[in-house]
């Protein structure tokens, strides 16, 4: 009886909870609407076992046999939840209709076929594998908590892997005027690995799904509640961490700057980065070894210029050396875009008309017209 409240009570708390998050005023709602997200599924996943549980207790054939275990399909859907959780606190865009998105759902096939199957067979087989797997287990479940710790794993792994990158970037997240203190994820993702080890074998050797959920819910209740205490904690102190984030950026004063500056200049010089269509400030900043920050700072406030038009002025000096080309062999003018870092065509004629006030096509004109004009004189 315990075990079968202790999921209601579960259920009743990560919907209290998921709903907190839903309404809660943030500098970053995409992250707490993935997190409200990730606490919807546990608290229906919750409600189901509990359910699934009172009706085995009470020996209720009529409910179970209406009842379908689609419990493993909402554990399925943790692990990427948790996963875009993370991407978008790192401020990373999530496009939820996205053919490499969707795939995130593949895991559910072997669950949907599972609950396919299971319901094409006659009520009493049914109410007797509900009955049967709660208290003694089935190899069905055996397979299917198999793929989901699998999934688990993958999931903690690829969004320890996204935190290490951004850690060597910056342990700070900046989004709407606010910085994010991003460390406590990538030590939530390692004890969260660690519990899912431990909990493994257990899952496995004492072979009932009574078991099995007690000992995974009991992990995963410590998790979310601190997923949920950071999030409420990070949002209760916005206000703090913008002025510590004024307080960083203004740590910055004129030498820092100078040093910064002439360490971007001899790498960009150098290396040429810019070349490289899919440079960005976070690229960048690993290169040089400068905070992403500082780097942006650097450039707003001490140069006055964003991180686009930078990249561009460098593109743009280094095409119009090609364009200054007289030789038979001069590049086209699509050539010249691809070779000077410009995604297309479109986005080369944009920023050199910005700069130019003409085509890159004119300006190669106006040049060989003056060229023949002294050649003449």
């Amino acid at each position: 009886m315990e075990t079968k409240y202790f999921n209601l009570s579960t259920s009743l708390l990560f919907l209290m909870l998921a709903i907190i998050l839903f309404v809660k005023r943030s500098h970053n709602k995409r992250s707490n609407n993935f997190l409200a997200l990730l606490f919807l599924l546990f608290s229906f996943y919750s409600e189901l076992v509990y359910l699934h549980l009172h009706f085995v207790q009470t020996k209720n054939v009529f409910y179970l046999s209406y009842y379908l275990p689609i419990d493993a399909l909402l554990m399925m859907m943790m692990g990427p939840c948790l996963y875009f959780y993370v991407l978008s606190l790192l401020n990373r865009t999530v496009k939820i209709i996205r053919c490499t998105t969707l795939m995130h759902l593949t895991p559910l096939l072997p669950c949907l076929i599972f609950n396919l199957i299971f319901l094409l067979k006659p009520v009493s087989y049914r109410v007797n594998w509900l009955i049967n797997d709660f208290y003694d287990g089935s190899i069905e479940m055996v397979i299917m908590n198999a793929i989901l710790y699998l999934q688990i794993i993958f999931y903690l792994f690829i969004s320890y892997q996204t935190v290490s990158t951004q850690n060597k970037i910056s342990v700070y997240i900046e989004q709407n005027g606010f910085k994010t203190n991003i460390t406590w994820v990538r030590l939530f993702l390692i004890v969260n690995f660690i519990i899912t080890l431990i909990s493994l074998p257990f899952c496995f050797f004492i072979h009932n799904e009574q078991a099995n959920i007690f000992i995974g819910k009991s992990a995963m209740n410590i998790d979310f509640i601190f997923l949920f205490v950071m999030t409420v904690l990070k949002n209760a102190f916005m206000d703090t961490e913008k002025m510590e984030e004024k307080k960083i950026l203004n740590q910055m004063n004129e030498n820092q700057a100078a040093g910064y500056s002439k360490t971007l200049t001899e790498y960009m010089d150098t290396y040429k980065s810019y070349l490289d269509v899919n440079c960005s400030i976070r690229s960048l900043a690993v290169q040089t070894n400068i905070p992403e920050y500082q780097l942006s700072k650097l450039l707003n406030a001490h140069g006055g210029i964003s991180f686009a038009d930078f990249i561009n002025d460098y593109r743009l000096k280094e095409a119009v050396f090609y364009l200054k080309d007289k030789s038979k062999q001069r590049k086209n003018i699509d050539t010249i875009a691809l070779d000077c870092g410009f995604g297309s065509r479109s986005s080369f004629y944009r920023a050199f008309d910005k700069v130019y006030s003409m085509s890159p096509t004119a300006y190669r004109n106006h040049l060989d017209f003056n060229h023949n004009a002294l050649e003449i004189q």
